[in-house]
């Protein structure tokens, strides 16, 4: 009776199994990945046991999704992200943009004096008034006056020869919540006593 050779192969590798060892009379079994299958056949091949698959010696894992470290939290919209403005009259500048300067020289060769000219500039009030020279702080004794604007003035140089002439300037904001002023005080010098 003739054995198919795979039948030896297989027959021989389960004695081996048994009896624990690799060898059967003292001659070696051959390891199962070098002994032919079938007939040298590539299609009749003995399939190949789940020991001898290799496996990856390190498996990769599905990585999960990343979520990020700080979430932002939602901004309530009752919270304002500036503080709000104020509101009500101000006077957001009021300055001498042209110091003045008092006229010199002879009737000849003579030197003409230089107006003051003044700036300013008021939000949130209706109006705005302007004084000059008013001891008693009353809005308003030079006349009313546009929320911004400039002012030229004549400056008055009457004082005696090397004295300061000295003038006062206020602004007052008209309307629109509590009434606010800012004063100014400009001064030259009198340098003669004009024509002669």
């Amino acid at each position: 009776m003739k054995l198919h050779p795979t039948a030896l192969v297989v027959a021989a590798t389960v004695m081996a199994g048994l009896t624990g060892c690799g060898a059967i009379d003292g001659t070696a079994a051959p390891a199962p990945s070098s002994v032919p299958a079938g007939m040298g056949s590539p299609e009749n091949a003995a399939p190949v046991s789940s020991a001898e698959k290799k496996t990856p010696k390190h498996k990769s894992s599905p990585k999960h999704e990343s979520t990020p470290k700080h979430e932002s939290t939602p901004t309530h919209e009752s919270t304002p992200t500036h503080a709000p403005k104020p509101h009500g009259p101000r006077i957001v500048s009021f300055k001498v943009v042209q110091k003045p300067k008092c006229a010199e020289g002879t009737a000849v060769f003579r030197a003409e004096a230089v107006p003051l000219i003044i700036k300013w500039k008021i939000t949130g009030a209706d109006s705005a008034a302007l004084s000059v020279d008013d001891p008693t702080g009353t809005p308003g004794t030079y006349g009313p006056v546009e929320l911004h604007g400039t002012q030229e003035f004549t400056f008055s140089c009457s004082g005696a020869v090397g004295s300061k002439e000295t003038h006062t300037y206020a602004i007052y904001t008209v309307g629109g919540g509590a009434q606010k002023h800012k004063t100014l005080k400009v001064s030259a010098k009198v340098l003669d006593k004009g024509k002669l």
